[in-house]
């Protein structure tokens, strides 16, 4: 079967049959024969779930390596299709969490490479992409762009045909907007009225792929939620800097893009926080409670008008501390580094960045209940879930989706000066872990998303020309999906066995000829039949 053979889904028999996306576009308004791209179908179908992609990397210093497991990954998740999509044409934004690194000397301080959102794993996704067709890359990042000679992005980038500019030194009355800069409305803005954007940064019709970094800071872990601040311009990616110190540090101009009273917004909100009680919240000054208030406020307005089209935490390699290099150790190296970088091997990544961080903070050694960002960002309704147990997990593996739970996956502690418990008579260490248990009781989802009635769905193509489905099931039982042909003889089986309750990844790998095909579904009870067309 060619990716040009488009599976549609023609007529539903049975009570269970659910439609697929079909030929008709779901994004684009495109003519149906040009060829587009997209996230893997199984990945799109389902932006509830959160997906685990073990890496075996053996030496964060092994760049081949790395560069491959960003390829192979890149080449599973980004697929052409047809009908709806991205076309080929549309702008690719890649957003790595490159931060302020420190080289020494001219040359990255090998020790705390950690911070940073590895250049070749960037490079090797960049590269398949590139091979699935689009061809305009470019990267923003506002950190520091004196670093990124010294540290290969240039040189990685230069490789690539990747366009990376300096916009964040600039302000941005000093750019010419639509070329340099981009302003998005913030319709429920706690803080802000408008956002800036460096250039093509949330651009209309954009594929933006959000790759950050596994690593503790004192936000917590900044993975990919956090990851977004910095395709912000100017002042406006200065997120983390306390709520009074405002309007003494920023140019009066920018201060138009505020709401007038996002001071007192701020502390009103925060004192009702402490009241409502929120984990650690009453931490007083000067890196309390309020601190957070104001940098989970910005964070969330900016994710309120940004859609990344995926969301990826790069965690071949992570790093404890608070995320510059430093930590709880001894120093090291001629950078004296006292963070340390640990082999991880693992890729966190799904559609939704707040569902992805409450996994990836569960995996860096945390509960994520005790985190005041999953609250607000569940009070102001963009997450419904607060318990990273809800969330269905998926672990990638070959180009497939196998359920899985979160206690099977290793975690790799990374300790964090997240608003340390050194008040009110105790005595928390700087560098810690917040993994207090959690009673998650009264924050459970009143809608837990599963299957009611068995169910199989198409849902696209992958990166093989395979055809592929979701498969939904309300218990565990024996389960046999055959596909027939215009005649009804069985002309494949994509999938016969016992499986759990669930969604399921099912690929049909034969090749057919373009026709009408009978997608049936059979088990401990219930016949359902799916008629697609093979267009």
């Amino acid at each position: 079967m060619k990716r040009r053979e488009f599976v549609r889904t023609a007529a539903v028999l049975g009570a269970a049959g659910v439609a697929g996306q079909g030929c008709s576009p779901a994004r684009k308004n495109v003519p149906s024969d040009e060829l587009l791209f997209d996230v893997h179908p199984f990945v799109k179908a389902h932006p509830e779930a959160v997906f685990i992609h073990r890496t075996d990397v053996r030496d964060k210093l092994d760049a081949a390596s790395i560069r491959q497991t960003g390829a192979r990954l890149a080449g599973d998740l980004i697929v052409r299709t047809f009908g709806f999509g991205y076309p080929l044409s549309a702008q690719v934004n890649i957003k790595p969490n490159w931060t302020c690194a420190g080289p020494l000397e001219g040359r990255p301080v090998l020790e705390k490479l950690g911070v940073n959102t590895d250049l070749n794993f960037i490079e090797g996704w960049a590269g398949a992409m590139r091979d699935v067709g689009p061809r305009r890359f470019s990267i923003r990042e506002c950190a520091c762009p004196r670093d990124w000679s010294a540290m290969g992005w240039t040189a990685m980038c230069e490789r690539t045909g990747i366009d990376l500019r300096d916009l964040s030194s600039a302000h941005v009355w000093e750019l010419k907007e639509g070329r340099d800069i981009l302003f998005r409305r913030v319709p429920d803005g706690v803080v802000m009225r408008e956002i800036a954007y460096m250039a093509p940064m949330n651009e209309g019709g954009s594929f933006l792929v959000n790759i950050a970094k596994l690593k503790a800071h004192s936000m917590g872990i900044t993975a990919a939620v956090k990851n977004l601040q910095g395709i912000c311009a100017r002042r406006f990616h200065q997120v983390c800097i306390l709520h009074s110190d405002i309007r003494k540090r920023f140019e009066p101009r920018y201060l138009e893009f505020f709401h007038r009273d996002f001071e007192r917004r701020i502390e009103e909100l925060h004192a009702r926080h402490v009241r409502d009680g929120i984990p650690r919240w009453d931490r007083p000054e000067p890196d309390g409670g309020l601190r957070q208030e104001i940098w989970v406020q910005r964070t969330l307005d900016n994710l309120s008008v940004t859609v990344p089209a995926l969301n990826v935490v790069e965690g071949v390699y992570s790093q404890d501390g608070d995320g510059f290099g430093v930590g709880p150790h001894e120093p090291l190296g001629p950078g004296k580094v006292t963070s340390r970088d640990y082999l991880s091997n693992i890729v966190i990544f799904g559609e939704d960045p707040l569902r992805v961080d409450l996994a990836a903070f569960w995996l860096a050694g945390h509960e994520p209940g005790n985190f005041g960002l999953f609250h607000i960002a569940r009070e102001r309704k963009m997450l419904d879930v607060l318990d990273p147990r809800e969330i269905p997990l998926f672990e990638w593996k070959n180009g497939r989706a196998t359920p899985v739970s979160l206690e099977t996956i290793p975690r790799t502690p990374l300790a964090t000066p997240y608003l340390r418990k050194d008040y009110g008579g105790a005595s928390e260490p700087e560098y810690h872990f917040c993994d207090e248990p959690f009673n998650y009781s009264a924050f459970r989802n009143v809608e837990p998303k599963g299957a009611s009635i068995p169910s199989i769905r198409h849902l696209g193509f992958d990166r093989r020309g395979h055809v592929v489905f979701d498969l939904s099931l309300p218990r565990n039982g024996e389960v046999e999906v055959s596909v027939c042909g215009p005649d009804g003889s069985v002309v494949g089986r994509p999938f016969a066995g016992r499986i759990a309750a669930g969604v399921h990844h099912v690929v049909w790998d034969d090749r057919v000829a373009p026709g009408r095909y009978a997608v049936r579904l059979r088990g401990e009870g219930w016949d359902r039949t799916v008629m697609v067309d093979l267009c």
